[in-house]
C-alpha cells in the first residue's frame, strides 16, 4: 500500500496524519490539501507503520493516545530507522509529561488540543517543514565539504608513489618552482595542492589553471588581469591570479600547451615578479609560487622549438614525475576502496565491497585514463550496481578482461533502439535500487526530471 502511494506525484510535500478521531483526520486533511500537500491518513499506529517507510514522508502529525499501538511506540519505531522526517505530536493539556517524553524520543514539535486557529496551525506546519529543509541543506553542505576534503587526499600503497610524496614533501619547504610530469589523470593537481598545503604558503590562495583549455587571450587576462575597457566586455578592472595570489600558489596545468608568445610573457614575470594588466602600462609587483604540470615531454618540445629553453630551466627547478596507474597496480585496490567510500558517502549509500575476482579483473585493465578513470568507474558502479558486493558481472564490459566471453559481440549486433532500451532499463533499475526506490532522490542523483523518471519507470519496470 505504501509503495503505490509513494510512487504518486513525488514533487509535492508528503504528510502522514495519524489519529483515531475522524474529526482530527478531516481537520488536518482539509488544512494540508488546501496547501497543496500530499496527504495520507491512518486511524491507528498499526496503519501508520504500514503506510510509513524511511524517507517516505516529509512530515508525520500523530496523536499521542490511540487504541492499540500508541503514538510514543510509533515514534520510537520511526526514529530507529529515520532521523530526518519531521514529527509533530498531538496531545491534550493533561499529557504534558508524555509530550516531554515524546520530545526526548525525537519529536520535533507538538500541537495541543483544542487546536489554535487554523492559520496558526498552518504557520506552525510550514515552520516545521522549513526547519527540515534547512537541516537537509546544512547536512548536504557539510557532506560536500567532507567529500571535497577527502577527495583531495592522496591515497597510495606503492613504493613509487611513496617516493613521489617524499620529493613533494621536500619541495614544500624549499619554496622553489616545481614541475610535475605525468600522464593525464594521474593526480598532478593533487600533488600540487599537497605541496601548497604543506608549505609556508598554506592558508593563502591556490589558483589552478588548465592552460590547454583556455584560449591565449583569456589565459593572459586570467593570469595578468585587465583594466576596465581593455577589450570588449571588460566592464571593470579585474585582478589576475598572479596578483590575487598575494603570497599563495599558482598552478599552471598543461603548460606545454602554451604558445611561444605567452611563454615570453610568463618568463618575464618569473624573472622580475612584476606584471602588467592587459590594457595597462603600469608594472605591479606580485608574490606567488609557481607549480607547473605537463603530460608532454617538455625536453622534446624544447628540441623542436615549441617550448622556450630558458622558460623550461626556469620552471624545472624541482621535478616530480607521477607514474601512471598501470605502473603501480598495488595502488588500485586501495584507490577502489577510497573512492567507493567517498562516492557512497556522497550519495548517502552503504559502502559496497569489491570481490577479489573483480579486483583481479580491474588489475588487468590498461587504465589509460589513470586515477581519474578509476574514480569515474567507481561512480558508475555506485549507480548501476544495486547489491553491496561488486563482482565481475557488475563491472562494465570493457573492464571484465579475460572473463568477458561473447557478451560484447552480442551487444554489437543489437539494433540501436533495442540496445538503448536495454541500457535504460539496467540504468533505471540500478538507480532506483541505490536510492531505495526514492524517485525524488533518484532525480537529484541522475539529473533527470521527475516526469522523465516516472515515464521511464512505467515503461521499463512497472
Amino acid at each position: 500500500m505504501s509503495e503505490n502511494f509513494m510512487d504518486m506525484d513525488r514533487g509535492k510535500i508528503s504528510v502522514l496524519v495519524v489519529d483515531d478521531e475522524d474529526y482530527t483526520l478531516e481537520y488536518f486533511n482539509s488544512i494540508l490539501t488546501e496547501e497543496n500537500y500530499r496527504v495520507a491518513l491512518a486511524k491507528n499506529g498499526e496503519q501508520a507503520l504500514e503506510l510509513w517507510s524511511p524517507g517516505g514522508f516529509d512530515l508525520v502529525i500523530m496523536d499521542l493516545k490511540m487504541p492499540g499501538l500508541g503514538g510514543l511506540d510509533v515514534l520510537k519505531r520511526i526514529r530507529e530507522q529515520d532521523s530526518d522526517t519531521m514529527i509533530i505530536m498531538i496531545s491534550a493539556y493533561g499529557d504534558i509529561d508524555s509530550v516531554i517524553e515524546a520530545m526526548r524520543l525525537g519529536a520535533n514539535d507538538f500541537f495541543l488540543k483544542p487546536f489554535a486557529s487554523m492559520e496558526k496551525v498552518k504557520i506552525d506546519i510550514k515552520n516545521c517543514l522549513e526547519r527540515r529543509r534547512l537541516l537537509e541543506e546544512n547536512f548536504q553542505l557539510r557532506q560536500q565539504v567532507r567529500y571535497n576534503a577527502d577527495l583531495s587526499k592522496i591515497v597510495y600503497k606503492s613504493k613509487s608513489m611513496a617516493m613521489v610524496m617524499e620529493v613533494a614533501s621536500r619541495a614544500a619547504v624549499m619554496d622553489m618552482p616545481v614541475l610535475i610530469e605525468g600522464e593525464t589523470g594521474v593526480g598532478k593537481e593533487l600533488v600540487a595542492r599537497y605541496i601548497h598545503e604543506s608549505s609556508s604558503r598554506k592558508g593563502l590562495p591556490f589558483f589552478a589553471v588548465n592552460c590547454g583549455a583556455v584560449p591565449e587571450n583569456l589565459l593572459e587576462s586570467t593570469l595578468f588581469g585587465h583594466e576596465k575597457g581593455a577589450f570588449t566586455g571588460a566592464e571593470k578592472t579585474t585582478l589576475g591570479y598572479f596578483e590575487a595570489a598575494k603570497g599563495g600558489t599558482v598552478f599552471l596545468d598543461e603548460i606545454g600547451e602554451t604558445t611561444p608568445s605567452f611563454q615570453v610573457k610568463l618568463l618575464r614575470v618569473l624573472q622580475d615578479f612584476e606584471i602588467r594588466r592587459v590594457g595597462s602600462s603600469n608594472a605591479r609587483h606580485v608574490n606567488f609560487r609557481l607549480i607547473s604540470a605537463t603530460n608532454k615531454d617538455l625536453r622534446e618540445l624544447v628540441n623542436t622549438g615549441s617550448f622556450r629553453k630558458d622558460l623550461f630551466y626556469r620552471i624545472n627547478v624541482i621535478r616530480i614525475n607521477v607514474p601512471s596507474l598501470r605502473k603501480r597496480p598495488e595502488d588500485i585496490p586501495v584507490l577502489l576502496d577510497h573512492f567507493m567510500r567517498l562516492s557512497c558517502k556522497k550519495h548517502g549509500l552503504k559502502t559496497k565491497v569489491f570481490s577479489q575476482k573483480a579486483i583481479e579483473a580491474l588489475l588487468a585493465s590498461p587504465w589509460e585514463g589513470n586515477v581519474r578513470e578509476l574514480q569515474n568507474l567507481v561512480d558508475r558502479i555506485v549507480v548501476f550496481n544495486p547489491s553491496q558486493s561488486v563482482d565481475v558481472d557488475s563491472l562494465p564490459l570493457e573492464y571484465r578482461g579475460n572473463t568477458l566471453k561473447d557478451e560484447s559481440s552480442t551487444i554489437d549486433l543489437l539494433l540501436y533502439e533495442r540496445a538503448k532500451a536495454e541500457f535504460e532499463r539496467s540504468y533505471l533499475k540500478g538507480l532506483l535500487a541505490s536510492t531505495g526506490n526514492d524517485i525524488k532522490k533518484a532525480s537529484e542523483l541522475s539529473g533527470l526530471d521527475l516526469s522523465t523518471l516516472y515515464r521511464k519507470k512505467q515503461r521499463y519496470l512497472d
